[in-house]
């Protein structure tokens, strides 16, 4: 983690140079000193994490007076530039004293910023200083840490000829690769890959395969190597070339080959005329690889490749057309059959009565394994010591730590999970390290938004832009750290959601207390501390009986804290607690206060107070939910923010006009990038309006309204890609040269009448998604001329003409949402070859629906159909039957007449269509 701090310290400083003149030999200094520091940091990172306490010690005070630089240097940087807005305001004949007063602060502020410098630079240098007392050098004194890996992969290291005893059978994930592995000709991709993050089983279900008596017959030669993160490609080209040849005298000059690429030319001569099977277990990276590619041919051989990896682009950048599987955590059944394997019940369990508590108990503790098979094992060996219901209860009472740690003494402390998983940290690009802790702020089973993650991840620059931040997710989703959710309907392959599997957060949570990287507060745990140590980010996670418990915040160090997220089921006490924590944590980057429960609160208006203008560093504001109306003068001083988040919904009627007119110094916030405002109802007219005129690097409004906004203010976005409106009044202020992509219009409590739609896409063809909601449509027939739709909602669209036909012609679309009076015939028809890259299509409350005929070809590409609350529909359609490509369905408050007809027509031959029904 120092590295990535040190070397974001440094990126950083050097684009802040222009702005310190006056005291640049001594911002050079420190610089210089950071930058020779950081060529020992990977090796002194090492060392602590193989338990070096003193270099640990050494790494975070490098940690954080790195961090104390970008403080020092931040902070200036922003007084400096608010002089230059003053002088530029006093050339126009304003403020004039005001920057009399600045210019002659200017020499004491750069005096200060000197003086702070020299500080940090003094630190630093004693710190370099003792790096040679620490016995810490420039690309030397590794072979503590290269001993320690190997010791580490020795006992990790798999064997073709051991047999695996923590198998549960798994048929069909078998047969899927028995099947890519045993076809005959040559003409497609030798390379198989099975990923997936670590302890998900992936080795031991290529053994199973490896040792399948179809394969074993299909090949004539076999060999499998353990690859690991420390290899020599010489001793792996050896090794598997050794294990092919049958000749003992070959065998014997293979042995004596020296040159790599004469052993790479030969594996790959072998492999071409042989038929050979080669498994290489654990590859970490595409560079090891590459590395090894040029001993394995892609095309013209009966060879096979199979490779196991914790990362799914080991496999597409061996070959691309190779086939990439991705093992399925275990379910219940599964879970417990494997548990009771290890486990190993005693004999006279049944007979001395106790084998049901102990059964109970064992299925309640499998579950928090979440269906991790390495997790399964680990609890299985504690348990299998544990002879008694009693002793099974006190393991139950702390099992998910246990079955992290396992039994941490002599060589299983390389076997445990936590150890396991952390391999995958360790060989994380420093760069991607804080974004992986980060996720740890997060609660537990929480469905984070990527879009608010990538915000969050940019606000605590992590991250330069936006784009990069997914690209960063993108490789943690790619190397099976984190798991993708919903996905995005515009950008084939992007998520919308993401999660943790329970045990990788708790890797990110244990790794992000030990570098320092976060604390995490759960006052649902009874005595749960503040932390001790001085800590940049914190989170907060409260229930009903604590909320008053958060003013304690303000006993932490406020010199540190750079981010705070709260998540708490209901506000109390808001206008004084965040008075109280705004005058502490004034160095603030990231404020998030969420509001998680769905009861209502009676206490809805809240205030800022002044003292949030304190905060100059914010980057983002999130009050979700919160009930927050009045925005103090003050706000207009946070000069960094680009998002701010007001969402709520409540009466209009029941707030000020004073707190309403407050609002109004959103439009001084000219960073803003995306602004989510309140959703009222009740609007009635009172003479206020919101003006949002300076907001010109506005990318995503939501919420917007013309009932108290000004419509002039549209015309002002070029770069909106995503805008939310209330009402169709405003549809012709939108800018067109925005770059507008998502557009949803919502009639608020009473329908909006929109006569023709062509009207509203003709200014905007580049919009992708479209939701309509309370808004009457007329006419659909000219929809067809507006081929970048890819997502289109209605929901009560109130259409009495079947819209199939017209919306079967959208060529890109791939997402369909038909929802609560949409459509109010009786007849849907999908014509033939029509919806051609359709991937799901939703039917929500259409009461009056009867009929739905699916004619040939159509919905060729439907993956996931779901239809709710349409009672009076019939029969499931005969059209769908043929459909290959519809794995998902769910159905739910449907007529009995429909489920016998689905029953009899879709789900008996294609069992994951009945596993994803619902009644």
């Amino acid at each position: 983690m120092a590295e990535a701090v040190v070397s974001f310290v440094l990126e950083k400083l050097g684009d802040e140079a222009e702005f310190l003149r006056g005291v640049t030999e001594k911002f050079e200094d420190v610089k210089r000193e950071l930058g020779m520091i950081r060529c020992f940091l990977k090796d002194a990172d090492a060392r602590a994490r193989n338990g070096d306490e003193t270099l640990a010690l050494w790494v975070q005070e490098i940690t954080d007076a790195a961090y104390d630089l970008d403080d020092v240097v931040s902070t200036f940087v922003l007084t400096h530039e608010a002089e230059a807005e003053a002088e530029a305001a006093a050339t126009k004949g304003v403020f004039d004293k005001v920057v009399d007063c600045l210019l002659f602060k200017r020499p004491i502020e750069l005096h200060k910023v000197g003086s702070e410098i020299d500080k940090i630079l003094n630190r630093l240098s004693k710190l370099n200083q003792n790096l040679q007392s620490y016995g810490v050098l420039r690309n030397n004194n590794v072979g503590d840490a290269i001993s320690s890996n190997q010791r580490r992969n020795d006992l990790r290291r798999t064997y073709a000829h051991v047999p695996e005893d923590d198998f549960v059978e798994n048929e069909g994930a078998m047969m899927k690769l028995v099947t890519q592995l045993t076809k005959k000709g040559n003409s497609g991709s030798p390379f198989v890959s099975i990923h997936g993050m670590g302890g998900l089983g992936k080795t031991t279900l290529a053994k199973e395969v490896y040792h399948h008596k179809q394969v074993r017959k299909n090949f004539n030669c076999f060999a499998w190597v353990f690859v690991s993160q420390q290899f020599t490609s010489k001793d792996i080209l050896k090794g598997v070339l050794i294990d092919l040849v049958s000749d003992p005298r070959e065998k014997e000059e293979i042995g004596k080959m020296e040159r790599q690429d004469k052993l790479a030319e030969k594996l790959y001569d072998v492999l071409q005329e042989q038929k050979c099977l080669v498994v290489l277990d654990d590859v970490w990276n595409t560079e090891d690889w590459d590395r090894l590619k040029a001993g394995f041919p892609k095309t013209e051989t009966r060879s096979k490749i199979l490779i196991t990896t914790r990362r799914r682009d080991v496999g597409e950048h061996a070959d691309r057309r190779g086939f990439l599987y991705q093992p399925r955590h275990l379910d219940d059944i599964a879970s417990w059959e494997l548990l009771k394997k290890k486990a190993f019940f005693r004999e006279d369990a049944k007979s001395r009565g106790y084998y049901e508590d102990m059964e109970k108990f064992g299925k309640e503790m499998v579950k928090d394994c979440r269906g991790l098979p390495l997790a399964i094992v680990v609890l299985g060996g504690l348990l299998s010591t544990k002879h008694t219901v009693d002793e099974w209860k006190a393991v139950k009472q702390n099992v998910k730590e246990l079955i992290n740690k396992g039994q941490s003494n002599g060589e299983q402390e390389y076997n445990t999970v936590f150890a396991v998983l952390r391999l995958s940290y360790d060989e994380l690009p420093y760069h991607l390290k804080p974004c992986f802790l980060h996720l740890a702020n997060f609660p537990e089973d929480y469905e984070i938004n990527v879009k608010e993650l990538c915000r969050l991840w940019t606000a605590e620059d992590f991250v330069p832009a936006e784009d990069k931040a997914r690209e960063c997710l993108m490789a943690l989703v790619d190397r099976s750290m984190v798991q993708g959710g919903r996905r995005s309907s515009i950008v084939v392959g992007r998520i919308k959601t993401c999660r943790m599997h329970d045990l990788m957060r708790y890797l990110s949570l244990e790794m992000g207390k030990k570098e320092n990287f976060f604390h995490r507060i759960n006052f649902q745990v009874p005595g749960e501390s503040l932390p001790t140590s001085n800590v940049r980010r914190l989170a907060v996670q409260l229930n009903d009986d604590n909320v008053d418990g958060l003013p304690r915040l303000t006993k932490i160090s406020e010199r540190c804290l750079r981010s705070l997220l709260c998540f708490a089921p209901k506000v109390r006490n808001f206008n004084d607690l965040m008075e109280s924590l705004f005058n502490r944590f004034n160095m603030l980057k990231v404020f998030k206060f969420e509001v998680i429960s769905e009861e209502y609160d009676e206490e809805r208006v809240h205030q800022i107070p002044e003292e949030i203008g304190k905060l100059i560093h914010l980057r983002l504001i999130s009050f979700n939910d919160c009930g927050l109306l009045f925005l103090p003068p003050s706000v207009a001083n946070l000069r960094c923010l680009q998002t701010l988040d007001l969402r709520m919904s409540m009466d209009l009627n029941s707030v000020d006009l004073d707190s309403l007119r407050s609002m109004n110094v959103i439009s001084k916030l000219d960073h803003l990038r995306h602004l989510y405002l309140p959703q009222f109802s009740h609007l009635e007219e009172d003479g206020f309006r919101l003006r949002l005129d300076n907001l010109s690097s506005l990318e995503t409004l939501v919420n917007f309204n013309p009932g108290y906004c000004e419509l002039d203010d549209l015309s002002q976005f070029t770069k909106l890609t995503k805008l939310s409106i209330r009402t169709c009044q405003a549809l012709g202020e939108i800018n067109p040269k925005s770059n507008l992509q998502s557009l949803s219009i919502d009639g608020l409590d009473s329908f909006t009448e929109l006569r023709d739609i062509v009207p509203l896409l003709s200014r905007y063809p580049q919009i992708q998604k479209l939701k309509l909601n309370r808004v009457r449509v007329n006419s659909l027939e000219n929809v067809i001329f507006f081929p970048n739709l890819v997502k289109l909602t209605l929901v009560d669209a109130i259409l009495n003409v079947d819209p199939m036909p017209i919306f079967g012609k959208l060529s890109k679309l791939r997402i369909l949402a038909l929802s609560k009076g949409a459509y109010n015939g009786k007849i849907i028809v999908c014509g033939k070859y029509s919806f051609p890259q359709l991937e799901s299509l939703s039917l929500d409350n259409l009461r009056r629906l009867e009929e739905w005929r699916v004619e040939e070809g159509a919905l060729s590409k439907l993956c996931r159909l779901e239809i709710y609350g349409c009672e009076d529909l019939k029969s499931y359609p005969n059209g769908l039957r043929n459909i290959t490509t519809l794995k998902e369905i769910k159905l739910t408050e449907m007529g009995e007449d429909f489920m016998t007809s689905f029953d009899q027509k879709g789900g008996d031959e294609d069992s994951t269509r009945r596993s994803s029904k619902s009644e």
